[in-house]
């Protein structure tokens, strides 16, 4: 059995990986650790977990973390910005591995990072170790592997929906835009006016105006990689204009990305290039047309779906791309991510219909 911890283990995004966790037949809960919830029972902050775990949560303190490091196969991190490398230093120095949902390692040039987060990084070095793994595109790079940056939810979504055209040479740089909306779980757990129910019902509204949401740069650096770009030199990197939005909704985020393409392609031709490159995708549906997707279809699981389109008149693409944000977008990456570095197969614990309506 493997035996795994989390840090953070109140946020959404762990709880729903505790969530999906329970249908893996080889992993087992060895600890469960947070800042703001120490000492209360996890069922406590996750309800819905009531009868699948009893565990009480630790505090994130020296003394947890060396427990945990001798406990566990791999550990799990959803911690605050700048935090990360210290908790993952004492893991990979224990011989175990390590799955952050952060941007912390994200960014193979530290100094990326830096310009988005305005803090110093504590450790270059393992920015260039850690292996980011959006698995459909870089699950040869993390096989073996013990240091896993588990990609940004946006960024998720955004990057399968572009992936084949990018990779094809087909997109003309410099004219991605990405129109994002996502569900309120997206924002976190964090109290805040803007997510009371008075506030965020029947509302609607962009936020990080102006190209300052922080998975800018992250798509930017996916685009670069498909493309075969530096990673250490973000200067030649080709821009984007992304702008999210907050939606009513809990679980859930549609990317609608346009770009210019250098070729005319018709719907048909362009969604066979789609099936081409996702054909043998578990966990990436690619649909016609004439069937655009929507976030109900991935709603609790670890899928993309998919709908490319091309508007012949303005020769620009628009895909529209959905996953769950904590499911594909967070904890279900984390398990298939985890799955590859363990040489299971990856849809293992993952095989799990969608909640419709």
């Amino acid at each position: 059995m493997i035996r795994f911890s989390i840090c953070g283990a109140a946020s959404y995004a762990c709880g729903e990986l505790l969530r999906l966790m329970v249908n893996h037949p080889e992993t087992q809960v060895a600890h469960l650790a947070d800042s703001f919830a120490a000492g209360r029972k996890i069922q406590d902050e996750h309800p819905a977990l009531a009868g699948f775990y009893d565990q009480e949560i630790l505090p994130m303190n020296d003394e947890t973390l060396d427990m945990i490091v001798k406990d566990s196969d791999v550990v799990f991190t959803a911690v605050d910005a700048g935090t990360v490398c210290g908790i993952a230093e004492k893991v990979l120095a224990g011989g175990k591995k390590f799955i952050d949902f952060g941007a912390d390692i994200r960014f193979r040039d530290a100094k990326v990072w830096e310009k988005w987060y305005h803090l110093d990084h504590p450790n270059y070095e393992m920015t260039k170790e850690a292996v980011y793994c959006i698995p459909e595109i870089q699950r040869d790079l993390a096989k073996g592997k013990s240091l896993i940056s588990n990609p940004g939810c946006y960024p998720t979504a955004t990057t399968l929906g572009l992936y084949p055209v990018l990779k094809e040479g087909m997109v003309v740089e410099n004219t991605i835009i990405v129109d994002a909306k996502s569900g309120y779980t997206g924002a976190g757990r964090r109290p805040a006016p803007n997510k009371l129910l008075a506030e965020a019902s029947n509302s609607f509204c962009a936020y990080s105006l102006g190209g300052t949401h922080r998975h800018t740069p992250e798509i930017e650096q996916n685009i670069a990689y498909i493309t075969g770009k530096d990673l250490m030199k973000p200067e030649t990197w080709q821009f984007i204009n992304f702008q999210p939005h907050l939606t009513p909704q809990i679980r859930g985020i549609e990317v609608t990305i346009y770009a210019t393409l250098n070729k005319d392609i018709s719907n048909d031709e362009l969604y066979e290039l789609y099936q081409k490159y996702y054909k043998d995708e578990y966990f990436v549906h690619v649909y016609p047309a004439s069937k655009p997707v929507q976030t109900k279809w991935t709603a609790g699981t670890n899928l993309c779906c998919i709908t490319p389109t091309y508007d012949a008149r303005t020769k620009r693409l628009l895909v529209s791309s959905v996953i769950d944000n904590i499911g594909k977008g967070a904890a279900g990456q984390a398990i298939q991510n985890m799955n590859i570095i363990f040489g299971l197969d990856e849809t293992t614990g993952l095989k799990i219909a969608p909640m419709y309506p």
